[in-house]
């Protein structure tokens, strides 16, 4: 059982982060890269501006397990372009970063270690602060690991963020308090537990996988929580939303959790992020957006 006062701990700190005031100079225009101050530590963070529009989003993209954000940052320029939307990839090295603390969001917590996931309500203040536009929709976007990593962030850690998009990963968090953390709510503070379940059933959320990956992969295979889910990202993905879409009935909540398909697209880098669909669905999430100080839910009107 995880322990509740430091759980009380992390909430404090993530509710007093620390994040360095915002550069004099103008963030450039096309391809660049900035320097994050969190916690009292640096973190590069790799960003692309497009020219010649006002920007209307900002979308922080987080890479795969091979922690590739200038890939990353590279292949997302299509979508920025598109979207008028900022990027920014974030760099988690391994060494620093290993799989419990990326794939895993740093859950369940080690030696007192700050979890990785605590760190993106940080890097979104600095995002505002960067760009200079408080008022724009953050859209967290993760690939693979970085798709797994903000899972936990909207199950764990959420922050400001309009909408997460998890592209084909490989587990997720069940919404239900028998699985332990980092595969669901066992272990997880008992005062909060069920408030965090039902926050993670609220959150706009979109599960984006390509039909065709399918194949078994062997890490997860290594992992019960993960075979129960499913024997492929693709059943994982779709079963991971019946089950999310059952509980939140059960519950009485708000399901604002949406699932899209691409065909044609299997686990590669950038298939999902550079298709036509992947860009039409977040240029309809940008317009939603939009109209959410009307007071309309974005998840209730997203579909795929």
């Amino acid at each position: 059982m995880a322990n509740p006062l430091h759980f009380t701990r992390l909430a404090l700190a993530v509710t007093l982060f620390q994040v360095s005031p915002a550069g004099a100079s103008e963030l450039p225009t096309g391809s660049s890269t900035q320097k994050a101050v969190l916690f009292g530590q640096t973190m590069d963070v790799l960003a692309f501006r497009p020219p010649d529009c006002r920007l209307r989003a900002i979308l922080l993209v987080m890479a795969a397990k091979d922690r590739n954000s200038g890939a990353y940052r590279d292949d997302s320029v299509p979508l920025a372009n598109a979207v008028c939307g900022v990027v920014f990839s974030p760099t988690f090295p391994e060494k620093q970063f290993p799989t419990w603390q990326y794939q895993r969001g740093g859950f369940p917590t080690r030696n007192n270690e700050l979890p990785a996931a605590a760190l993106v309500k940080p890097l979104e203040q600095w995002a505002w602060q960067e760009t200079d536009l408080p008022q724009l929709p953050i859209i967290l976007i993760g690939h693979s690991a970085g798709a797994q990593f903000l899972d936990r962030v909207a199950a764990y850690a959420s922050a400001d963020e309009a909408e997460i998009i998890l592209m084909n990963p490989a587990t997720y968090v069940e919404p239900e308090t028998d699985s332990p953390v980092p595969y669901g709510f066992n272990g997880w503070s008992e005062n909060i537990h069920q408030t965090s379940l039902k926050h993670y059933l609220s959150e706009h959320l979109t599960i984006l996988l390509g039909s065709d990956d399918v194949e078994t992969t062997l890490g997860a295979g290594r992992i019960a929580q993960a075979m129960g889910q499913g024997r492929n990202r693709l059943e994982r993905g779709q079963w991971a939303f019946a089950q999310a879409r059952e509980q939140a009935y059960r519950l009485d909540v708000p399901f604002n959790w949406n699932i899209d398909i691409v065909p044609n697209t299997g686990h590669d880098r950038g298939g999902p992020v550079r298709s036509d669909s992947f860009v039409g669905l977040i240029s309809y999430t940008r317009l939603l957006l939009c109209r959410h100080s009307d007071g309309v839910a974005v998840g209730h009107l997203v579909r795929g």
